[in-house]
């Protein structure tokens, strides 16, 4: 506890220590400038005939003569005009109800004096003009004496000029028509010979350019910090940060500047106050990020909030009110200036790294804020003095220099950590890749000792499988010995063992092997390596193996067409091509594809070596590999091995057809309606192999194709149960391919399982956002995927049957007394008008038919048909109610629209018997009008009506008996369709207008199976 405190007031002392420093020599800087003792102005005079100016500069402070709420000329300044004695300088408060006035001042100076004097005007509100003995010497905005002519600058400025006689007269012309602080001049004007002025602007000019220059230089440093090397946040906050000091130093100290932008007085104004308020928010801001301990210090953010409210309050305000509340942004100035402090003095008491450099960073931007507080309080005149700006970078150079020098030092730690985490891996690589190789090669040696046995009870179809099998596990042999190689590899621990090889014989092997990697796909394997090729030299097994990598990464990218290998002879080695048409690399692939766990398609399931494993293993047979590529035409490999030196060797050239057609496994005659059918949708087919393996074929019959295009051309084929489809698929995605499907089928009509490489939420998502109904990651368990595809059809069904019952509800609505009734109208007009009796009959029996046929069962028929049902109802029911029914039809033509069975036949059905009768009679009408995107279908009554209590039982999906089940059932089948059902409209004994809407990019989606 005494060390602890010891230790903070040691580090109190270092930086009262280091305030009295910056204290003390800003003391000294205004010593140094101070001007020496001089005479002051009185009465409008100033004597200096016994003082010499020749190499110093003096204010111009004392009485000077005031003419106020007048400009007054050179020639009259002599004549009997009123004047007043006013000082210079004087606060701005004292004149604050003069718009425009004179000053006027005579110098007396030695006689026969030849030097060229200088006057400096510093800003005044808010325009100047200075005449010298009669005659204008410089300005800045217009004076005037009216709001309308005046211009206002405020700039400082310095003319020089040549005397004749002992007397400068000088006359200051002040207007201020922008503010409220009138015409009173704040700061001393300074007088002196030419080149006593020159010097002492010279003196600050270099100090100020070279301050700028060197805040410029960092700002550049930090963007090219950000652009080429390093973008992190920081980064850029230091490049804007070191621009808003070094702009509001530039337009503080130097007047030209303001005088390029040629903005008035009350932007120019505006624009300093952006700048000195973009400065103090870099160094909250940089503080914020700086301050390791406080990053979440809440007061941040609201410091940011309220600086953001300040450039607002300064780009809107008028100048008037804008200067009104100056005060408040003094105050969060100074809030914020003084929090910062406080926190970095918190960090620095805790001895952080490189914190005593962020303190001294705050302590010197905090000296000099203080000083331009004290400099605009007490309007004092201080030169322009860039030590503490100075140190405060070297504070920031400092310690971005430690944290450089701390952050190397890490990274030489970790590179010597991830070296050591390397060499585990690849102690561990090895050691995984051979507990994986044995249990792997027991696997593949059981089934093919199992193949190759005769059982009479394994079938073609078991002997294909444990064929799959055993080829499944040569690659996956070939694909750990990769791993196991590559590590070798790194280790130089690999021999090879060259000898005459016969490259047909290696090319041969390889294309067997690759066979069913090539299965279902539609590409040719050929072989052009001329017959009389003459043998390599080379390692038997690494060369199949350099083959296999090179032909099975052709064969895995190319979807159609043809992998072609060709060889030449070109001084004494051999030059191997292997030409693709598969979907080719960019430049940038190319370049990265050789390198080790690089791959050439995202989310591959390979390990990205084979290349890697292979061009090593062709260098160290003394060849090299090079690879040419072009997006969507192909890609060619290109490698050299050393011939051996012995007779041309004859061989036939092999050409094998590797393509399987799975038309004949797709014929419809084929597919039994006793089995459920599953389409499985992947690129990979040993993927479809596996998933057809999983499913018993007496209960599924799965169909498997390689790509989207080809299960789109298979939809119509029957009628699926399931669609089991892989997202990685070249050309059309899985995720393109169910929205594709999602546009013809509904998700109750078609489930679609995807299969994904990556179980992650953004993944699944857009899965499911584009209709699928559920998911499999792999690697693919067995067990999940068939419970997952099971539940998906067992569902399907369920909903299938539900909608059939519903169907046969609709059609159980038909009452019987209505029958009776129909038989009734039909025996009475049997023994008075028999023409229409058979009228009736005919009408009756399209009723019943239309009513009771199996295309109702589907899921949209034509509207023609519904419409036809309608026509034959509304004819028998006019029979027999007569005029107590009147029908009005308003349909456009055509109309070709599908919708779904009995919807409108019910509708009408409720409008007659609840609507029109029930009134006594009346009129309904049935209005279809096609437009572009849809076809609305209203069916309109004057009956009795409904309140809005029996209106919301129809839209109660929960209320399924009672009265109007028909309408709630019709309205639940239109929003399971379309996603919207009936609009009702209705009052009481006035009459009901029921419409709905169906969409036409919907109709089209008919199944017919």
């Amino acid at each position: 506890m005494p060390n602890s405190r010891k230790n903070k007031l040691n580090y109190i002392l270092i930086l009262l220590l280091i305030m009295i420093f910056l204290t003390t020599f800003r003391l000294l800087w205004l010593m140094y400038h101070d001007p020496l003792a001089h005479p002051i102005a009185q009465n409008g005079v100033l004597d200096l005939r016994a003082h010499e100016v020749d190499d110093q500069v003096i204010n111009l402070d004392g009485e000077w003569e005031f003419y106020p709420e007048r400009l007054v000329s050179p020639l009259e300044i002599n004549s009997n005009i009123e004047e007043i004695v006013r000082t210079i300088p004087k606060a701005a408060n004292e004149a604050s109800t003069r718009r425009f006035g004179t000053y006027h001042l005579k110098i007396l100076v030695n006689e026969n004096s030849d030097d060229v004097f200088s006057i400096r005007i510093p800003p005044t509100n808010t325009a100047s003009a200075l005449y010298i003995n009669g005659h204008l010497k410089g300005g800045s905005g217009v004076v005037s004496t009216d709001i309308d002519h005046h211009i206002g600058k405020g700039n400082p400025y310095v003319v020089s000029f040549s005397v004749k006689n002992n007397e400068i007269d000088i006359i200051l012309h002040i207007s201020n028509f922008d503010t409220s602080y009138g015409i009173a001049v704040k700061n001393p004007i300074k007088f002196g010979s030419s080149e006593a002025m020159v010097k002492k602007q010279r003196f600050e000019g270099v100090l100020l350019i070279g301050m700028v220059v060197i805040l410029f230089l960092h700002s550049l440093y930090c963007i090219l910090i950000y652009v080429f090397i390093h973008r992190e946040r920081i980064i850029l906050i230091f490049a804007v940060g070191f621009l808003l000091p070094a702009t509001d130093e530039l337009i503080t100290y130097n007047s030209s500047t303001m005088e390029w932008l040629h903005l008035n007085y009350e932007w120019s104004f505006k624009l300093k106050e952006l700048v000195y308020l973009g400065a103090a928010l870099f160094l909250v801001l940089i503080m914020s990020v700086l301050l390791t301990n406080f990053k979440a210090y809440k007061r941040f953010r609201w410091f940011f909030i309220c600086y953001g409210i300040s450039a607002l309050f300064i780009i809107l305000l008028p100048l008037n009110y804008l200067l009104e509340v100056n005060i408040i942004f003094f105050i969060l100035y100074t809030i914020s200036f003084l929090s910062v402090a406080f926190l970095a003095l918190r960090e620095y008491f805790q001895h952080k790294d490189e914190s005593f450099f962020i303190a001294l960073v705050v302590i010197s931007s905090t000296s000099g804020i203080l000083w331009g507080l004290i400099k605009e309080l007490f309007e004092l005149e201080i030169p322009f003095y860039p030590f503490d700006y100075l140190c405060a970078i070297l504070g920031l150079a400092v310690f971005w220099f430690k944290r450089y020098y701390r952050q190397g030092r890490q990274v030489v730690k970790l590179v010597d950590e991830l070296k050591q985490a390397d060499k585990l891996k690849d102690e561990f690589l090895t050691s995984s890749t051979n507990k994986l190789w044995n249990p792997l090669n027991k696997m593949t040696t059981i089934a093919q000792s199992l193949h190759d046995q005769n059982h009479s009870s394994l079938t073609k179809k078991d002997k294909s499988d444990l064929k799959c099998i055993v080829n499944i596990g040569k690659s996956m042999s070939f694909v750990l010995n990769d791993l196991l190689d590559f590590t070798r590899l790194k280790e130089q621990m690999i021999q090879i063992h060259p000898k005459s090889t016969n490259l047909h014989a290696a090319i041969t092997s390889v294309f067997d092997m690759l066979k069913y990697s090539a299965e279902g796909k539609q590409i040719e394997l050929i072989s052009t390596v001329p017959t009389n090729l003459p043998n390599v030299l080379a390692d038997e097994s690494r060369l199949i193996q350099i083959f296999f990598n090179i032909l099975g990464n052709a064969v895995k990218y190319t979807y159609t067409g043809e992998v072609v290998v060709n060889a030449e002879v070109y001084n004494d080695m051999a030059i191997i091509y292997v030409q693709d048409t598969g979907i080719g690399m960019d430049k940038e692939t190319q370049e990265q594809v050789k390198s080790a766990y690089k791959q050439g398609v995202p989310n591959d399931e390979g390990l990205g070596l084979g290349l890697n494993v292979s061009e090593q293993l062709i260098e160290l047979h003394g060849g090299s590999l090079q690879i040419k590529s072009e997006v969507g035409i192909g890609t060619k490999y290109i490698f050299t091995l050393p011939l051996v030196n012995e007779q041309d060797q004859k061989s036939e050239e092999i050409k094998m057809d590797l393509h399987e057609n799975v038309d004949d496994e797709q014929d419809e005659h084929l597919i039994s309606k006793k089995t459920r059918h599953i389409l499985v949708v992947d690129d990979d087919p040993s993927n479809l192999k596996m998933i057809s393996g999983i499913f018993p074929a007496a209960q599924y019959k799965v169909v498997t194709v390689t790509s989207g295009t080809a299960a789109l051309k298979l939809l119509d084929v029957t009628e699926w149960d399931l669609l089991i489809v892989d997202v990685t698929m070249p050309y059309i995605s899985g995720y393109e391919l169910t929205a594709l499907i999602r546009d013809r089928y509904s998700i109750i009509e078609l489930p679609i399982l995807l299969l994904t490489s990556r179980n992650y939420t953004e993944d699944v998502n857009v899965g499911f956002t584009l209709g699928a109904n559920d998911y499999v990651a792999k690697p693919i368990n067995a067990l999940e995927l068939k419970s997952r595809s099971i539940a998906l059809i067992n569902l399907k069904q369920s909903i299938n049957e539900k909608h059939y019952m519903e169907s046969a509800w609709l059609q159980a609505q038909i009452r019987p007394h209505f029958i009776f009734n129909t038989l009734n109208a039909i025996s009475s007009l049997s023994t008075i008008d028999s023409d229409r009796m058979d009228i009736l009959i005919e009408k009756f029996g399209e009723y019943l038919y239309g009513s009771f046929k199996e295309e109702n069962l589907k899921r949209v028929i034509p509207i023609e048909n519904e419409l036809n049902l309608v026509k034959s109802y509304l004819y028998i029911e006019s029979e027999r109610f007569g005029d107590r029914i009147q029908v009005k039809w308003e349909v456009d033509d055509p109309i070709t629209v599908e919708i779904p069975p009995l919807c409108i036949q019910t509708l009408v059905e409720n409008a007659v018997r609840h609507g029109i009768l029930s009134k006594g009679g009346g009129t309904i009408c049935i209005r279809i009008a096609n437009y572009k995107d849809f076809t609305k279908i209203e069916i309109i009554d004057d009956g009795v009506g409904m309140d809005s209590k029996q209106v919301s039982k129809v839209y109660d999906d929960e209320n399924t008996f009672g009265k109007g089940i028909g309408l709630i059932n019709t309205n639940r089948r239109l929003k399971r369709l379309y996603g919207t059902g009936l609009k009702i409209k209705s009052t009481p004994n006035i009459g009901t207008t029921v419409e709905f809407i169906v969409p036409k990019n919907t109709t089209s989606a008919t199944i017919h199976v």
